[in-house]
């Protein structure tokens, strides 16, 4: 999957959907991959959201399937985040780089290039860091306080700044803008096109065309905010501009920049996210040997330094007891020279550097006991890390036995529509349909966008049915009929032995949970307001076929006209008298499938197969 959004993407996200997401409270949080979360959040004006989370691609709100066991990351997560309130959402100096703030003073981190991190601070101070890190000149190590990578906002440049930066650059155009402005190749390519130069044109001969490309970079971050979405199959781009330098108009364009993003992430699946729980538990305990080697490292060099500067370090202690019985430790700022990075009076310990290296220094023991406290400190790292090799092999046993157990019966992964019963439309429209009351009451408040069209059964204990629409344009009355019938078949009208039946569709604004006074709405049953749009005289009778999804054989159900242009054998029932595990076995031995995937899509009640 090539998606991998941009610092202008960043932009256009938090621009559109920031105040959606301010005041708004985390309440679950999944990890669903080694490096994809999902963070549940909800807000009294709107219904539960989940904002994903991907190191890798970046921000969206989207729906995964999550995970039924939690990982260790994941609850560590929700004992730290869980009912924090989110006070605003911003991007960092024009980076690809996430600010979450919360009101409790702890700040989510998230760094969403290279590998990507996940961070959580508090006051400051980083408390959790997914992807521990040391450069040169900046770390990402519990108890450090955390800098972003890039100290300026290119969006603030003047236009001196701006010549500065194309004057002093080596590189093309392109590379100039995608790297020193944070644009990305997509959008550098776009402002060179814009402005009529080819894309590897010197940055150093543009310096009269300043003004032009400063206010062209403007122009296209302007634009992104304005809440639409451009498709390229070919590029596998999702822009939130209009992306003149690619020679062929978009293959799809969305009024709303989330269903861009959540038709790219349906249409093209994440082979990541089919990890199993014990697969990320490796990941998780590999990442801790990680973590703790270079801890064991960092405490073992200190020792070693305190050890070969033995007469250095106790002057530096000396000095620095008295200094602080004479005026305090507030106003030691350096001892003999080195800089003091901070002093912990619970912990009776100092942090400064000695030779370009960080030293913690208890300042109430000698030079030799404190050698003792770090090596015992690498020590005890060094016993992390054995127990979390032995973990690993623990848990490589485990994957062994569960691979045994599934080895002659393995079970596929799932597309997310599957949870409901489905079909696409002879139109190419998506179709749901609850299965029970809990999935009526999901589909509806999961599922149910203001574009789309609601359609039921006109008859008791019968499925909330979506067709679900993207673009302007609307479904025609095939596909209404199409879902009109889905919606009748699977009802109480197909175990009752009944040949045909009524439907009606409404908006979404007509579909309410809230009851006339005295009135009571049960668990996935719906108030509908408003005029119904009835169809009348909707035959009762379903096809069953196998078709690929992404390249996944599946079996799909629907009404026959709907499955007219599906390659391959069909086999269509109706209503009978055959048990229904008895026409799910025929059915599964015609068309090769589990059983149990052909019992899971029938209709309630017994049928008969037609042909």
């Amino acid at each position: 999957m090539k998606l991998k959004q941009s610092s202008l993407d960043f932009h256009a996200f938090i621009a559109i959907y920031g105040d959606q997401i301010g005041n708004s409270f985390i309440k679950k949080i999944y990890q669903i991959s080694s490096n994809e979360f999902v963070f549940q959040i909800y807000r009294s004006d709107m219904k539960k959201r989940n904002l994903m989370v991907s190191l890798s691609k970046g921000i969206f709100f989207y729906d995964p399937r999550t995970p039924d066991e939690a990982s260790t990351v994941s609850m560590i997560l929700r004992k730290s985040l869980s009912e924090r309130r989110i006070v605003k959402m911003e991007q960092i100096n024009f980076d690809r780089v996430v600010r979450i703030e919360l009101n409790t003073g702890q700040e989510i981190i998230l760094e969403l290039f290279r590998e990507g991190n996940l961070i959580v601070t508090n006051n400051g101070l980083m408390d959790f860091v997914f992807n521990p890190r040391e450069w040169k000149n900046r770390k990402l190590v519990k108890g450090e306080k955390y800098v972003p990578p890039g100290l300026n906002d290119p969006l603030g440049y003047s236009l001196e700044d701006m010549k500065k930066v194309l004057v002093e650059s080596k590189g093309s155009i392109v590379q100039t803008l995608a790297t020193r402005m944070n644009l990305g190749g997509d959008i550098a390519e776009e402002v060179a096109y814009r402005i009529g130069v080819e894309k590897d044109t010197p940055s150093k001969s543009l310096e009269g065309q300043t003004a032009t490309i400063l206010e062209t970079i403007i122009s296209i971050v302007r634009e992104s905010e304005k809440n639409r979405a451009f498709y390229y199959s070919g590029e596998e781009v999702v822009s939130p501009v209009l992306l003149t330098h690619i020679p062929k108009k978009p293959d799809k364009e969305f009024d709303d920049l989330s269903e861009g993003y959540r038709y790219y992430l349906d249409n093209y699946p994440d082979e990541i996210r089919k990890e199993s729980p014990l697969e990320r538990r490796i990941e998780s305990q590999m990442k801790s040997i990680e973590e703790f080697t270079a801890l064991m490292n960092r405490y073992q060099d200190m020792g070693k330094l305190v050890m070969s500067n033995f007469g250095e370090i106790s002057s530096i202690l000396k000095e620095f007891n008295e200094r602080a019985r004479k005026t305090g430790l507030g106003s030691i700022k350096e001892v003999s020279g080195h800089p003091v990075a901070e002093i912990d009076p619970v912990k009776k310990t100092v942090r400064l550097m000695i030779g370009g290296v960080e030293v913690i220094l208890n300042y109430t023991v000698t030079p030799g006991e404190n050698a003792s406290i770090l090596f015992g400190e690498a020590k005890s790292f060094r016993a992390k890390i054995k127990g979390a090799e032995i973990a690993i092999e623990q848990t490589k046993r485990e994957m062994m036995e569960s691979a045994k157990k599934t080895a002659v019966s393995r079970k596929r992964s799932k597309f997310w529509f599957e949870v409901y019963h489905w079909f696409r439309s002879s139109e190419g429209y998506l179709v749901i349909a609850g299965r029970d009351a809990k999935s009526n009451e999901k589909i509806v408040k999961k599922h149910l966008s203001d574009r789309d069209i609601y359609v039921h059964a006109d008859i008791h204990g019968a499925p909330s049915t979506i067709i679900k629409i993207e673009g302007d344009i609307k479904p025609g009355e095939a596909t209404l009929k199409e879902a009109g019938s889905f919606a009748v078949s699977f009802s109480r009208a197909w175990s009752a032995g009944i040949r045909s039946g009524t439907a009606y569709w409404v908006l979404p604004s007509q579909v309410s949970k809230t009851p006339e006074s005295g009135e009571y709405v049960s668990k996935g049953s719906w108030i509908i307001r408003g005029k119904r749009n009835y169809i009348f005289d909707l035959p009762i009778e379903l096809a069953i076929c196998q078709t690929n999804e992404n390249g996944v054989p599946i079996p799909l159900i629907g009404p026959v006209s709907s499955l007219e242009n599906v390659e391959g054998k069909k086999i269509v029932i109706i209503p009978g008298s055959q048990k229904r595990s008895q026409v799910a076995r025929t059915i599964a031995e015609q068309l090769g499938f589990p059983v149990d995937e052909i019992e899971g899509v029938l209709p309630p009640g017994n049928s008969q197969i037609l042909q």
